[in-house]
């Protein structure tokens, strides 16, 4: 609450991850009861969970803001996908292979889900990549960057 960030991860039984990450506020006293007596209402065996006034020690938030990323983690290479909504603009995440590459290929050779072909540089495909750090930790001429 004191600064608003919110993440917020669901997974299914596909092996699926969805991870929102944004800035959430709490909406006016009004809306609280508002929204709440409607969350009690589409979904009442809550009021079994919160009986009575003990209902009250949710809140009620807002966010309007945010980023959004899914990872398939059941298919090899992973794939991964970042939306946003609002006036967000997309956080690029990850490592990226910079000009100072040699094309020894150690990175490509450490890297899990094999997203690094070859090239001059060397080339990162982003959405099939785990950001795991392994071709960052491994690369012999510090070629790469974080995100």
């Amino acid at each position: 609450m004191e600064d608003g960030r919110v993440q917020i991860l669901a997974y299914t039984k596909y092996k699926e991850m969805i991870r929102m990450s944004g800035k959430a506020y709490p909406v006016s006293d009004e809306e609280q009861s508002v929204w709440m007596d409607k969350i009690f209402e589409e979904q009442p065996y809550l009021a079994n969970v919160y009986p009575g006034d003990t209902r009250n020690i949710g809140i009620i938030f807002c966010i309007d803001q945010a980023q959004v990323e899914y990872f398939n983690l059941a298919v090899n290479p992973i794939f991964r996908e970042t939306y946003a909504f609002g006036d967000v603009i997309i956080k690029e995440k990850g490592y990226r292979i910079t000009d100072k590459c040699v094309a020894c290929g150690k990175c490509k050779s450490v890297c899990p889900q094999n997203c690094i072909s070859k090239g001059n540089p060397y080339k990162i495909t982003q959405n099939h990549c785990l950001h795991c750090g392994n071709c960052f930790e491994q690369c012999p001429v510090n070629a790469i960057e974080r995100g």
